[in-house]
């Protein structure tokens, strides 16, 4: 089965016209996905300047675009049952939206910086969780409504959980309000 083919039995908004379909992930979570990416001529960008920062490829976030019924589509789809992921349905372009992203990537504390792992989807979806209350830091984080929703998938870690900002969200049943947040955890029957 595609990847585009497993999120859309998850339910999840792969075709409309309206956003555009990112996926986040980084090198280290796939060993070949660099060479996949490059052999498979699909559009990628790292979030952070590798020029400046040598050494760091394997860590790098990693932003693509999957085109779908594409040869990497398909390669996804049976990469997907163990390869953690953030995919992301955002109104801006790549370019942007990495640009955006970058400026989460990185905080000063004092004289230290840290780098924040935004390909991985568990510390993404425990920082987004942090700013739940916070409805300026949720807005800017999702871009004022530009990004749309994201979708936390981490098979080893059993994370399988949407969420949406309030003033993008479409209702759902099961799904969980917090903040300025909704969640929507994905039964493993339904988990792309």
């Amino acid at each position: 089965m595609s990847f585009y083919q497993q999120l859309d039995k998850a339910g999840l908004p792969t075709r409309n016209n309206r956003t555009h379909l990112y996926v986040l992930t980084e090198t280290r979570a796939e060993r070949n996905l660099l060479a996949r990416l490059e052999f498979h001529e699909v559009v990628h960008y790292p979030l952070w300047h590798l020029d400046t920062q040598a050494g760091l490829e394997p860590y790098t976030p990693w932003l693509c675009v999957p085109e779908p019924d594409s040869d990497f589509d398909l390669w996804l789809g049976k990469a997907y049952e163990t390869m953690p992921m953030i995919v992301i349905f955002a109104r801006m372009p790549p370019d942007a939206v990495r640009r955006h992203l970058r400026h989460f990537s990185k905080f000063v504390e004092g004289t230290r910086r840290f780098f924040l792992r935004l390909g991985t989807p568990s510390a993404l979806q425990l920082y987004i969780a942090s700013i739940a209350h916070l409805p300026s830091a949720v807005s800017h984080f999702f871009a004022d409504g530009e990004i749309e929703e994201m979708y936390f998938h981490d098979p080893q870690a059993s994370l399988s959980r949407r969420v949406q900002p309030l003033f993008e969200q479409q209702r759902h049943e099961e799904a969980e309000c917090d903040g300025c947040l909704v969640w929507l955890d994905l039964p493993v029957d339904q988990e792309a």
